[in-house]
């Protein structure tokens, strides 16, 4: 007979980790927010933000997620009848929803739900959804990597490298990938995630592991652009976008992102993903309080543009299911 407290203990340690990392990064922000200058003046006080910037960083965000959805699409048609592209918009986008609800596996079963049909079965769904989030995180960190390699950022304030960080969660990420581990894991998932009649689950090559790279490799491209918008909506003298520039930008939200993604306790990578995108910017005690303002303010309107969409195409109306509740493809 299990123990009782065993059943909430894991639980509960999981909140109290979440809720420490939370306290802290929270505690680390209203810092560099609430800095003065040598004659005790708020260095926020005057704070101007241009919404016009944070639209732009807003709108290149939802292009940044775009990428991934067209890669899942296209893994659907790699593995078979897709749905339509409006089926498959749309339960990408909704799914976003389930990365804010603790727990990240959330999006996923949100995501293979609304696509799940007679020719596209709950488990290849959800495993699609998992290897194109795999890829997308695997093609960040590549890209922090390179990016710092390129450009070093101006401070280190961080405890490990930023290259040898981003060629870390690279490791991490894309490890589960490789054909021959990834069509592994399928088949031992398949017999668990699909019905006792399905067929065998296709495999995956090389050649949609790279292409998957690539897709999602210009999709942080997009992501590094609305990074520079964001610290352009709150900077008195925008910064120039200049290669040099964008590659620092690039670097961040890379690795920043995939960071934040990797900490399973905490929703959405919240928190986790502001303080390392400040840290990596550094800077004197001014441009820490400027990058806390952005970093919080680009948060804020992503989190609006890609839930007011969500929430859009989760009103647009699609073709009814059968009578065993599956969407038509």
């Amino acid at each position: 007979m299990p123990i009782p407290w065993k059943r909430w203990a894991w639980p509960l340690a999981k909140l109290l980790f979440a809720a420490a990392i939370l306290g802290g990064v929270g505690w680390q922000f209203y810092r560099d927010l609430t800095k003065t200058d040598e004659t005790g003046v708020p260095l926020l006080r005057d704070l101007h933000w241009e919404p016009g910037w944070l639209a732009m960083s807003a709108l290149l965000y939802l292009c940044f997620l775009g990428s991934s959805c067209w890669y899942w699409r296209r893994l659907l048609l790699h593995f078979g009848p897709a749905p339509s592209p409006l089926v498959t918009v749309r339960a990408y986008f909704v799914s976003q929803f389930g990365k804010y609800i603790p727990g990240k596996a959330w999006a996923l079963l949100i995501r293979g739900a609304l696509v799940r049909g007679p020719n596209l079965r709950l488990g290849l769904a959800i495993l699609t959804t998992f290897y194109e989030v795999l890829t997308t995180m695997a093609a960040g960190a590549m890209i922090a990597a390179v990016a710092f390699v390129i450009q070093p950022p101006l401070r280190i304030d961080l405890y490990v490298p930023p290259v040898l960080a981003g060629v870390l969660l690279l490791g991490v990420c894309a490890v589960p990938l490789l054909p021959g581990v990834f069509n592994r894991i399928a088949g031992r998932l398949a017999h668990k995630l699909q019905a006792d009649d399905a067929g065998p689950m296709p495999k995956i090559d090389i050649a949609t592991l790279l292409q998957g790279l690539a897709i999602t490799a210009c999709g942080w491209c997009l992501l590094g652009v609305s990074v520079w918008a964001g610290m352009a909506a709150v900077s008195p003298a925008p910064p120039p976008l200049d290669v040099s520039m964008w590659l620092r930008c690039l670097g961040a939200i890379g690795l920043a992102y995939v960071g934040g993604f990797l900490i399973p306790f905490i929703p959405g990578g919240v928190g986790v993903r502001e303080i390392l995108l400040a840290r990596l910017f550094g800077g004197s005690a001014a441009e820490a309080s400027l990058i806390a303002a952005a970093v919080l303010l680009m948060r804020v309107a992503w989190t609006v543009a890609e839930m007011a969409l969500a929430g859009m195409l989760y009103l647009v109306p699609t073709a009814k299911t059968d009578e065993k509740g599956n969407a038509p493809v």
